[in-house]
Order: structure tokens, then C-alpha cells, then sequence
């Protein structure tokens, strides 16, 4: 009789979930400066809005206004963890500067606002790689990302990028109304993948937004450390630590 084959137990990790920025990709080597990016996105706003009629401040009034705005939005959202979407923002800043917001359509001015990739910003090295293999292996894999934009606004990042096809569910701050750590946006990309805490690993580079998140609600963290960063853990201890994302692979392969 032929041996019998050893039944190999099923993998205890299925998912692997993936801060964005500063994970899988590096914002090292900026081209540009934040406000110099941004303001050719307010510039757009600006026309399109002046185009259609409304009154507006002059461009560098509604760049201080709008960045004013948007810092103001992220300071409130750090005391608990909950951010509005960017729609939302817009929203109440037309309110802001009275332009009726029933007179805007509010895709079309998202679309205006024109994000796309940042200069200097490109995917790491082994981003790709990694990834490649993850869904070789057939692990499911997600997206989290704090951003205040629409999911579909960072889509076009990935698209550049040639990742998006990488992932079983992505979403943002934006888009689920929390922040991490908060447990909620954990459990949304959770839910998306089918998976429960203790079948999934979140890999992320902050460690009080993504690996104390993590932490709190029962997932493997790992915390993306690569040289061009230094952040303070301040008591947040990360399952496992790693400097490029292909130190991941044999983390798992250990997991399982």
C-alpha cells in the first residue's frame, strides 16, 4: 500500500491587511511641498466654482481658507478617533464661504479637486513582490488607510501604482466615518474580508494609530519601520517588527 498523505492543517492566518502610506508606499522623497501640491487641486476648485457663477475669495484667500479648514477637521477628529469624508468637508465649507450646496454637484467637484499621485511617491521596492506572493498564497488581502478622501480618490493612486487588483477590500477614514485606532474601522475591513481578528495580520507604520489599533481589537500586528522613519512607540509594542515588507513573508510562514 502506498503511504498515507499527512493531512496539512489549514493556515491560521488567511488575511494580511496593509496600512498605505509610508507601507506600501515611500514618501521619502517628496518632489514638492504639501501646499505647492495642493494648491494646484484648490485652483481647480476655484475655477470650476467661479465658472459656474459663485463667488469666491481670490485663489490664495481660499487656499489659506480651505487649508485652515481641513487642518481644523483633523484636530477635532484626533480627540475621538472620527473624521467626516471629504465630501462631507466640502459640504460644509461651501456652507462656510455661502454658496448653497444643492447648487454644487459634489462628484463633480471631488473630480475638480483633481488627487492623484504625488510627486516622489512611489510604491517600495518589494511592494509589488510581496504582495505577488501574499496572493499566490491565496491570503486575502486589505487596505485601511487614515485619509480623509474617498476611497475612490486613493483608487487612483493604486491605479498608477499598478496595485489595485492586489486587494480583496480597501477603504478609508473617509469613507467608514473613524479613524485608527478606532475598533470600528478594523472591524468594517474585517467584516469585508470575511475574516475574524485572530485569522488576520495588519502591518502599518505608526504605532499609535496602526499597531495600537491592532492591538486593541485581537490582530497580529506588525510594524513597518523602514529606515527613513523613527517613530516613538511610547509603550505601544508592536507582535513583530520589520524594516522592509519582504521581512513580512517568513513572518507568516512562522505564523503558519
Amino acid at each position: 500500500m502506498p503511504p498515507r498523505k499527512t493531512k496539512l492543517p489549514p493556515k491560521q492566518i488567511k488575511a494580511v491587511i496593509f496600512d498605505l502610506d509610508d507601507t506600501l508606499i515611500d514618501w521619502s522623497n517628496l518632489d514638492v511641498s504639501w501646499d505647492e501640491f495642493h494648491l494646484s487641486r484648490i485652483e481647480k476648485v476655484w475655477e470650476y466654482l467661479t465658472e459656474n457663477g459663485h463667488k469666491l475669495p481670490p485663489l490664495p484667500e481660499l487656499f489659506q481658507f480651505m487649508k485652515d479648514r481641513i487642518r481644523q477637521i483633523w484636530d477635532e477628529a484626533r480627540q475621538e478617533w472620527v473624521i467626516p469624508s471629504m465630501g462631507q468637508a466640502m459640504h460644509q465649507m461651501l456652507l462656510d464661504l455661502n454658496i448653497p450646496p444643492d447648487q454644487v454637484d459634489m462628484q463633480t467637484l471631488l473630480s475638480h479637486y483633481n488627487w492623484g499621485v504625488y510627486p516622489g511617491v512611489v510604491p517600495f521596492d518589494d511592494t509589488h513582490h510581496v504582495l505577488e506572493t501574499l496572493r499566490q498564497q491565496n491570503y486575502k488581502i486589505g487596505l485601511v488607510t487614515n485619509s480623509i478622501f474617498h476611497m475612490w480618490m486613493r483608487d487612483i493612486e493604486l491605479e498608477a501604482y499598478d496595485l489595485i487588483d492586489y486587494f480583496d477590500a480597501r477603504l478609508t477614514s473617509g469613507d467608514v466615518g473613524y479613524l485608527k485606532p478606532h475598533p470600528q474601522i478594523y472591524h468594517h475591513i474585517l467584516e469585508k474580508l470575511d475574516v475574524r481578528p485572530n485569522q488576520a495580520v495588519f502591518v502599518g507604520d505608526r504605532p499609535q494609530n496602526d499597531i495600537a489599533g491592532a492591538n486593541d481589537v485581537g490582530l497580529i500586528s506588525v510594524l513597518m519601520s523602514p529606515p527613513h522613519l523613527e517613530r516613538k512607540l511610547d509603550g505601544v509594542i508592536p507582535d513583530h517588527t520589520i524594516s522592509s515588507l519582504s521581512e513580512l513573508l517568513p513572518i507568516l510562514e512562522q505564523l503558519n
